[in-house]
């Protein structure tokens, strides 16, 4: 199937719920999605529209709510695919792409343990780059009370 990022985006809307979606240039386009949507988008993504590579995750703090971003190319078509979704900071969790992306499973790690977003069915959220005694401190979020000065 020959697609465009416009194309992606009507689709994404049409078959999911998609709050919010912008397209920046004809092969680089964003959505914002309901989370619990995340694995169906990732996987519809994959296996419908030739999406073959996670390229990121990565995460962001809006004080009440935690933001998981993905970046997925497609790259026969040339498409950056950004994929953007709050979870509450009370109770952050959102799916796992591992079943659909294998290297997931490191990005997630990461976004697990620098910002506590954790990513239901994960085979492994150990540990990757903090010492044991920072474990559950989240040194990425805004209220993290390791910083001189608040952000």
């Amino acid at each position: 199937m020959n697609t465009t990022g416009e194309l992606t985006l009507n689709m994404l809307k049409e078959k999911f719920q998609v709050t919010e979606m912008r397209v920046e240039s004809p092969n680089r386009v964003w959505a914002r999605i309901a989370p619990d949507k995340i694995l169906a988008i990732a996987k519809f993504l994959s296996n419908e529209l030739e999406f073959d590579h996670l390229s990121s995750i990565a995460g962001a703090d809006y004080g009440e709510a935690l933001e998981a971003v993905y970046q997925i190319t497609a790259y026969s078509h040339g498409i950056v695919l950004t994929l953007k979704a709050k979870v509450p900071k009370s109770n952050p969790v959102i799916d796992s792409l591992t079943p659909v992306y294998w290297n997931a499973a490191w990005y997630e790690r990461e976004a697990y343990e620098l910002l506590g977003i954790s990513f239901r069915g994960n085979p492994n959220l150990a540990p990757l780059v903090l010492p044991a005694e920072m474990m559950g401190e989240y040194p990425l979020r805004k209220d993290y009370k390791g910083y001189p000065n608040p952000t």
